[in-house]
């Protein structure tokens, strides 16, 4: 027992001493004599050097250790790397030659297995599906990664996919990539048609503090077929071939303190894709999705019957969220436009249940909004577990829209007759998804509207 607390004072003596060298030293000029990465097969010396460039830069000790440290956590996010440990000693120690005070900087690195196999079952927005995927890393030596895989489900009868990303400049925040994909996409459940859509693009992803950034290319070759006995003659005019090339662009930006049940924090989306030249559609389409949680009270310690901690009381959640979008279309299919409704937007309503249809089907609309306002509790006994239950209204409209119809029609139209429901139910948030289960009310409805009152399901990661 004494040794045992002899060798923990001798501890943290030798790091209060570590930390009174690196205190002293910090402001200490310093110059990096080499940069040197042991353990590396697959990953080439040019990409390498690239991204330990900036540490030849430092000027003084806390810049050499810093900078050493950020480029070590760089190695790691560009996963191909299991493990990386960096090394700094001096560089007269080993080089003669090395001018005084010079430092050594060096890394030592595991790399990842090349080949990667995964296998799955994941839910989405109301979906489901199993999956599988292929990765392959570090493809050229320069952290390159090159990803196929294939899907089975409920709204995306087959998928596959194939995309082959790099790093810009070595930096894991920026990714240029080219990928490819073959769906085909299954709408009965609210139109009576299925979607074959085949087609590849260029894309850049950026993130940094101020969010995240998408634009893609994309070129797409799709098919509206399938067409179910009982289709409207609506749907049955749009069918056939289409041919799509666009330019979108998508920025993000998620201060929420958690991605399915939040409970502070904010939520800003906003998407716009041009699509025309190559091809027959030609549109101008954007869409602004956010949410605002704020807590009330909570913040106390639980524990359970044996005085043990069990987790922090969650407190009274008010969540409000909003939605918008606007198309305007010289060609467009139904495919393109906006759907509105169903237990993941509007509460009380089917899927795609709000907006233009001809008989069954709907149709989409060209400007929508969509409001939804929460009170999120925890169950009393139950504070610690990942169930609430939650009490809500929700409200939006959506309509067709042409060229030519003025500003002031297009706000009638919106504001003239909104869908609004209220409920209550219960939340559980799984480890890969939100499922809500909720007793809703429709008060208003337009005409067209598919109502769903009474109980509704809902599992997905995006709710309103």
């Amino acid at each position: 027992m004494d040794s045992n607390v002899e060798i923990s004072e001798q501890q943290k003596a030798a790091a209060r001493r570590l930390f009174s060298v690196l205190s002293a030293t910090a402001g200490s000029s310093a110059h990096v004599n080499a940069v040197t990465i042991l353990g590396t097969k697959a990953t080439r010396y040019g990409f390498l050097s690239t991204v330990t460039e900036p540490v030849l830069e430092s000027k003084t000790v806390a810049d050499v250790v810093n900078q050493s440290q950020t480029i070590a956590e760089q190695l790691i996010r560009l996963d191909i790397f299991d493990d990386v440990q960096v090394l700094l000693d001096r560089a007269s120690d080993t080089d003669p030659l090395a001018a005084p005070g010079s430092i050594n900087v060096v890394y030592r690195v595991k790399e990842k297995s090349r080949v990667f196999l995964k296998t799955g079952t994941e839910i989405g927005n109301n979906e489901g599906n199993m999956n599988g995927s292929v990765t392959v890393r570090n493809v050229f030596g320069g952290a390159e990664m090159l990803e196929s895989s294939a899907s089975f489900g409920t709204r995306n009868s087959s998928a596959f996919q194939f995309a082959l990303s790099k790093p810009i400049r070595g930096s894991p925040d920026a990714k240029f990539d080219i990928n490819a994909h073959s769906v085909v996409q299954n709408n009965t459940l609210y139109s009576s048609y299925e979607e074959v859509a085949k087609g590849a693009g260029l894309r850049y992803r950026g993130v940094s503090r101020y969010g995240y950034h998408e634009v893609g290319l994309d070129c797409t070759w799709r098919n509206i077929d399938r067409i179910a006995d009982t289709a409207s003659m609506s749907i049955r005019q749009q069918a056939g071939h289409s041919l799509k090339t666009s330019l979108r662009h998508v920025y993000m930006l998620d201060r929420r303190d958690d991605l399915l049940l939040p409970s502070s924090g904010h939520y800003v989306k906003c998407s716009q894709e041009l699509a025309g030249g190559l091809g027959n559609i030609r549109f101008f389409k954007t869409q602004l999705e956010t949410q605002y949680c704020h807590r009330i009270g909570g913040g106390q310690l639980l524990k359970d019957s044996e005085g043990q901690w069990v987790g922090v009381h969650p407190g009274l959640v008010l969540s409000m969220g909003f939605r918008a979008g606007f198309m305007a279309a010289e060609s467009a299919t139904v495919s393109d436009k906006f759907m509105l409704g169903g237990p993941l937007s509007i509460r009380g309503f089917r899927t795609a249940g709000v907006g233009p249809r001809d008989y069954r089907d709907a149709l989409g609309g060209d400007a929508y909004w969509a409001v939804g306002l929460s009170a999120i509790s925890p169950l009393p006994k139950y504070e610690d577990k990942p169930i609430r239950a939650h009490t809500f209204i929700n409200a939006g409209t959506l309509v067709p829209w042409k060229l030519g119809t003025n500003a002031q029609d297009t706000l009638q139209s919106l504001t003239r007759s909104p869908s609004v429901s209220v409920g209550f139910g219960l939340i559980y948030r799984h480890s890969i998804a939100r499922l809500e289960l909720n007793y809703c009310i429709p008060l208003t409805a337009a005409r067209g509207d598919l109502v769903k009152r009474g109980l509704q399901l809902g599992v997905g990661i995006d709710f309103l």
